[in-house]
């Protein structure tokens, strides 16, 4: 924070507050800062806001285009209002009293002001600007991350992540904002882009400063979810909630069967979905979303909710010969032997480039998730390699299920004394590290993926046309193929697996590798 002298508040500098409104904040109550350019935290014994209101508190002046932005807080009176006695949650460790004392004893700062700064300088792109407000000892919950960011270089990393590349005019708007001040703010908010709000960009998140420090300690955001289930949501509730149940009353027990007091262990308000024991909520909704996969892709009936082509217990011949003849050049292996002059194996059928090619990515992404899932702890008494095998001929459809199974295996307690001792094997499934496979399964995976993109984009031109052809080809492919569509679907969910199996193996690892799919993949295995 810069150093502050008395001043007057220039004309026309504005209050920011609530939904974005701006109010004039009177000329005679507010201190300048004395460096230009940067943040600065500002006590003023009153202002009039727009309610006509009169507030006590501070303010946090930011450089933004268009001028300056003055925050305000709630009023000094009621700053402890706030201050959550939830008992799980990474809790001050002072008791409540002692707490809400400290918090009087910090005047006039509070979580919204300390919050607000922290994000203009978001929305500045300035990270570390935005990291002089967060504390080293804090906790960060991400709800669009498996895992939580624990200190302030791993929410450096999450800053950074997030304002690299982002357009200058994406900016993080707060919308409401909790009434009051002192330790903990709950807030609404929502990302705009062209002064416009970015669809399926809303969310809710609480904020909690460290009375020691003053600075971000804790924070939860919850995103807007993409996709609306509507009342499927409430079907997958009923339908799951038994099974959770089921799961979470045996780990119950098992921790009374060890002398534990049978209560769940939630310290940190963190979940436990990659700790020793299985996460059942997980598994439900990874169980959920194979199911709704199996019923919208496979199992729907012809025109259901616009969806072209049939559903496999209602196939076309023409269907089924077209999904055979994808199969036959599995890999481009017979097309490229044929075009080699080799026929030992009989003709390739013929298949339209750009089905092929979408076909054999799709194939390549599945044959590149093999090491990881070896890697993953989680599934190490789990038949993976046989999931998998099953999984290149049906994606998906397997996969899902395997993951809901995966999330609900504890992972051995002896996992670590064997990765240690195992010095023999592929280092992948043994020491859960990459090895020979790892390179191996990328490099291969690398080639029919380039190769998959040279055979939509320009082989066999006599039949595939020019690129303008070739795209019309493809988009008449996706409303008219279920098949097709199918596998572009399992090309965005493998991303997902790509995104979050990296990032539990290997956190450390470039935002490319996580985050750009095929390509990052088989870099990351390549590295």
């Amino acid at each position: 924070m810069s150093a502050l002298a008395p001043g007057v508040i220039p004309a026309g500098l504005s209050a920011r507050i609530g939904r974005g409104e701006r109010a004039p904040a009177s000329r005679r109550t507010i201190a300048s800062a004395s460096s230009a350019g940067s943040s600065a935290t500002i006590e003023t014994p009153s202002l009039s806001l727009s309610t006509g209101r009169r507030y006590t508190g501070v303010f946090v002046c930011t450089p933004r285009r268009g001028g300056t932005t003055a925050m305000v807080s709630a009023p000094a009176r009621r700053r402890a209002s706030l201050f959550h006695r939830g008992r799980r949650g990474p809790v001050a460790s002072a008791a409540d009293a002692d707490v809400e004392a400290a918090a009087a004893d910090m005047g006039a700062l509070s979580a919204e002001t300390v919050v607000r700064a922290m994000y203009d300088a978001i929305n500045r792109r300035d990270v570390a600007a935005a990291l002089e407000f967060v504390d080293d000892d804090i906790l960060y919950e991400d709800f669009n991350f498996p895992t939580p960011f624990r200190g302030k270089a791993a929410v450096k990393k999450l800053f950074e992540q997030s304002c690299d590349g982002i357009p200058d005019d994406l900016l993080f708007i707060v919308d409401e904002c909790t009434d009051g001040g002192g330790l903990g703010v709950g807030m609404t908010w929502y990302v705009e882009i062209e002064g416009e709000p970015f669809p399926n960009a809303r969310g809710a998140s609480f904020y909690r400063i460290n009375p020691a420090s003053g600075k971000l300690v804790y924070a939860r955001d919850v995103v807007e979810p993409p996709f609306k289930l509507g009342d499927v949501s409430f079907s997958i509730i009923r339908a799951v909630a038994p099974l959770v149940k089921q799961q979470l009353r045996k780990q119950k027990e098992e921790r009374l069967a060890a002398g534990g007091s049978g209560e769940s262990q939630t310290d940190d308000a963190v979940s436990k979905s990659e700790g020793s024991s299985g996460n059942p909520v997980q598994a439900a909704g990874l169980a959920a979303l194979g199911a709704l996969y199996w019923f919208v892709l496979l199992l729907s009936p012809p025109g259901w909710g616009g969806l072209p082509g049939e559903p496999m217990w209602a196939v076309a011949p023409d269907t089924l010969n077209g999904v055979i003849a994808e199969s036959t050049d599995f890999f481009f292996v017979l097309p490229l032997l044929n075009q080699a002059g080799v026929d030992l194996l009989g003709a390739a059928p013929a298949v339209h480039p750009v089905t092929l090619g979408v076909f054999n990515f799709a194939e390549a992404f599945v044959f590149m998730l093999l090491p990881l899932l070896l890697m993953d702890r989680k599934g190490r008494d789990l038949p993976t390699g046989k999931w998998w095998g099953i999984s290149m001929f049906l994606t998906n459809a397997t996969l899902l299920p395997y993951m809901a199974s995966r999330s609900a295996t504890p992972v051995p307690a002896s996992w670590e004394a064997e990765k240690i001792a195992n010095t023999e094997g592929l280092a992948e499934s043994t020491r859960g590290e990459k090895g020979l496979m790892s390179r191996t399964f990328g490099a291969f995976g690398l080639v029919v993926g380039v190769l998959s993109i040279w055979w939509a984009a320009a082989a066999d031109p006599a039949v595939g046309g020019d690129l303008a052809d070739r795209g019309a080809f493809f988009t008449e492919l996706l409303t008219a193929d279920r098949v097709s569509l199918a596998f572009v679907v399992d090309i965005a969910v493998f991303s997902c697996w790509q995104a979050y199996l990296v990032g539990q193996l290997d956190p450390d690892a470039p935002a490319a590798c996580r985050f750009v799919p095929f390509w990052g993949l088989a870099a990351w295995l390549l590295l």
